[in-house]
């Protein structure tokens, strides 16, 4: 009878075999896991929630530049923002640097904290209203948009000591405007001269008062906002008097509302005293719109026009004249790319 047992020298080139395969599949597991794990160690991810929704229409978060920057994302990085399941892919900036509509994850200097909006226009309807709602912030593409943020990157401070080469009406952003067939000493622009949110309302307010400027007009705020203020005294003599002409705008000026609000604005306007100042909490993108408006219906030139506009860069960014080139090439190169 054939015996069923199994010799010592099979036994162990069986067990050797199994045992074998056994380490193989263990080495492959745990390769496995750790590629997994350093996968998630290695792209950059940072949870949080929606804190409120500013007056352009996009969300505050509830983590800042800095909460950013210790996760992993950098300026210029291609990102993934969702909420309630919803993924919206957006790159990473310091600024507004995309078409209207186009969403935009923004570290803007005047902000305490994170934003993201669909440029200019604000987030859809959907997204709106969610206070409170868990989003999550991961890596797209690293570096995926670092070409925009080079080119157009612009950052300022709110610190006058950083600006101590210019006057202080530049550090306020403030100047008269006098191109075309505007009579010098009529127009104004500045910044906010009654919201100290970016340091500069005292400074326009002395200005303000030594330009005797008489009427403002004002696209930046609410009466509501106005009665919160603690102004600069001149301009709370300019609000008291009457002559403050509210016209908060937003930031798409193809809105009807924007234009509705502009045009009843500015037929008001001659009805107040001259001097005027044009002003929004910058001195930036409503007022060099509403000025370049007027500049050019008052007889200016292309190149007057957009020499007023680039004041404010300097004033705020030192931008310098490398800079602009660096801008217009990447403008040029991107328009060339959509056509």
């Amino acid at each position: 009878m054939q015996s069923s047992s199994v010799s010592p020298s099979a036994f162990w080139q069986t067990g050797w075999r199994s045992g074998l395969l056994f380490v193989l599949v263990s080495l492959l597991t745990l390769a496995t896991s750790c590629s997994d794990d350093d996968h998630t160690v290695n792209v950059p991810m940072l949870q949080g929630k929606i804190s409120s929704y500013n007056e352009y229409g996009g969300t505050m978060l509830d983590f800042t530049e800095e909460n950013m920057t210790k996760a992993g994302f950098t300026l210029g990085d291609v990102i993934s923002i969702t909420i309630d399941g919803k993924e919206l892919v957006m790159p990473y900036y310091d600024g507004y640097y995309t078409d209207n509509g186009e969403y935009v994850c923004v570290a803007y200097p005047g902000y305490s904290s994170i934003s993201f909006t669909a440029n200019n226009i604000g987030l859809p309807e959907e997204l709106t209203g969610l206070e409170g709602h868990d989003i999550t912030v991961r890596m797209k593409q690293k570096g995926g948009k670092l070409d925009v943020q080079q080119a157009l990157g612009m950052k300022y401070t709110n610190d006058r000591n950083d600006y101590f080469d210019i006057s202080d009406a530049e550090y306020a952003n403030a100047r008269v405007v006098s191109v075309g067939n505007i009579a010098s000493g009529i127009l104004h622009r500045s910044s906010s001269p009654f919201s100290n949110g970016t340091n500069r309302a005292y400074y326009v307010s002395d200005y303000l008062e030594r330009e005797q400027v008489a009427t403002v007009l004002n696209l930046a705020d609410t009466e509501e906002k106005m009665l919160a203020y603690d102004m600069p005294t001149y301009s709370h003599t300019l609000w008291e008097s009457g002559n403050v002409i509210l016209c908060p705008l937003k930031a798409d000026p193809t809105a009807v509302d924007y234009n509705n609000r502009l045009i009843a604005a500015l037929k008001e306007l001659p009805s107040h005293p001259a001097p005027y100042v044009v002003h929004c909490m910058e001195g930036k993108d409503r007022t060099g719109y509403v000025c370049a408006l007027l500049e050019g219906l008052c007889g200016a030139t292309y190149e007057e026009i957009a020499a007023d506009y680039l004041v404010t860069y300097k004033n705020y960014y030192r931008i310098t004249p490398e800079k602009i080139q660096m801008y217009a090439t990447h403008c040029y190169r991107c328009d060339s790319t959509r056509a």
